[in-house]
């Protein structure tokens, strides 16, 4: 929890499915901070879904939001280098990953298994691997 000690406002970059993930996460283990969603597109997928009380920019990138931000969450398909974000990030804003954010909830071990080829092999061998130790 002292991690969320000095965050108030956090900004989500990019909606869709990982964005309204970050969203509900944030309001069900953080109910008290403000949120806001960006979304460079006009018409996001998951806009319609989003709680009450949670601003939505389309569109464009709001550089204000990300300026007066405690936390900026980016969707993996945004680009750090995006010149907004990159500002944010240059201005001394923490900007994360939707799984950096996952990962500070969870205290138990993870087995992360990332690439490109192999990983459902690779995932079901790990489950096996993992019966077999109890």
């Amino acid at each position: 929890m002292e991690r969320w000690q000095d965050i108030q406002q956090v900004v989500v970059v990019g909606l869709g499915i990982t964005g309204l993930s970050v969203v509900n996460h944030l309001r069900k283990y953080h109910p008290t901070l403000t949120i806001q969603v960006m979304d460079s597109r006009e018409n996001p997928p998951g806009a319609e879904q989003l709680p009450q009380g949670v601003a939505l920019h389309t569109g464009s990138f709001e550089a204000d939001w990300l300026m007066q931000a405690d936390l900026v969450v980016c969707n993996p398909g945004i680009a750090l280098a995006t010149p907004e974000v990159h500002a944010a990030m240059e201005n001394g804003v923490s900007v994360i990953g939707d799984i950096e954010l996952f990962a500070w909830a969870n205290n138990k071990p993870v087995i992360a298994i990332t690439g490109s080829n192999g990983k459902s092999t690779v995932t079901d061998l790990t489950g096996e691997m993992a019966k077999a130790a109890g």
